[in-house]
């Protein structure tokens, strides 16, 4: 039996309704972003403020400057250290970032120069983890940067899929860093997701796609036609929180 109390349940919200229905319907910890079909972008700082005022849990904010890939330009590294700041300045709880290499391996020299300007925040570095060529020696590389907890699938599509490789990254860790699986994770599969000995946290988005109730008057359109468009996007499913806390319990 698995004792939901033990598991801290982080629930990724990519708007401030769904930060404050995640929280309500019993999550322990946000993952703020925006741009769900980006794969997740920086907040507003605005959208931050707020959330950190109405909602009284622990806030990772993600800090991601743009869509594509992960290795950054001077620029674009200069935005991320200011967007930690300010995070620091407004006492947020966690940053979650990453930066790679042209080669698929971690920017050591920035990632450690991120962890550095956030602490003592805690920091979790995302799951461009996951599209690095060596995940051992990827781990063993954020662990010198002194990151906090790595969000993972394992290297593949989903946490199921992954699995084997969460299971054996738990092992190599050895409290060294935590191992937060995430990635598919929903009611069904959760229970097989926590079995594994170590996993004492999980993320998921717990995610429902909404349909705008205003009326389509024109052709024109300002997204990439997707599961999310100008009339489409993702809100937290509180039933899906409130299950999956159920099933923890089971």
């Amino acid at each position: 039996m698995t004792d939901s109390t033990q598991i801290l349940i982080e629930v990724a919200a990519f708007t401030p309704n769904a930060a404050l229905t995640a929280y309500k319907a019993g999550a322990h910890r946000i993952e703020l972003c925006s741009g769900y079909a980006e794969g997740g972008l920086s907040p507003s700082a605005a959208t931050i403020l707020w959330v950190r005022e109405k909602v009284p849990l622990q806030i990772h904010v993600m800090v991601r400057p743009r869509i594509g890939d992960f290795v950054y330009n001077e620029t674009e590294k200069e935005i991320m250290l200011r967007d930690i700041l300010f995070c620091k300045e407004h006492r947020v709880g966690g940053i979650v970032a990453g930066a790679l290499t042209q080669e698929g391996e971690i920017d050591e020299d920035f990632v450690a120069e991120m962890v550095q300007a956030a602490y003592p925040m805690s920091f979790t570095f995302h799951r461009a983890f996951d599209v690095c060529r060596d995940l051992p020696a990827v781990l063993e590389s954020l662990i010198r940067c002194g990151v906090h907890r790595v969000l993972t699938s394992g290297g593949k599509a989903n946490c199921i899929a992954g699995l084997q490789t969460i299971s054996g990254l738990l092992k190599q860790a050895k409290g060294r860093i935590i191992i937060l699986p995430g990635g598919g994770i929903n009611p069904e599969n959760v229970n097989e997701i926590v079995g594994l000995k170590g996993i004492n946290e999980i993320h998921l988005s717990g995610k429902k796609l909404v349909q705008s109730k205003m009326t389509k008057h024109s052709p024109v359109t300002f997204t990439s036609k997707d599961v999310v468009d100008d009339y489409r996007w993702f809100e937290c499913e509180p039933v899906i929180i409130e299950t999956l806390r159920k099933k923890l319990k089971s």
